[in-house]
């Protein structure tokens, strides 16, 4: 089963999951599937492991 990790956006403040080994300290962009808005997981303003 793929780990995962449940992470804030800071611009909305919705919740969604991502990859660990793919996106996790990997300083690459999320995208909130919410509002759109792109940042990297450090941003976040919660991060659920």
């Amino acid at each position: 089963m793929a780990k995962i990790f449940w992470v804030t956006c800071p611009r909305c403040q919705g919740e969604f999951y991502c990859h660990w080994d793919e996106l996790r300290h990997k300083e690459i962009k999320l995208l909130c599937p919410f509002c759109s808005h792109q940042f990297l997981d450090k941003e976040s303003p919660k991060i659920t492991e």
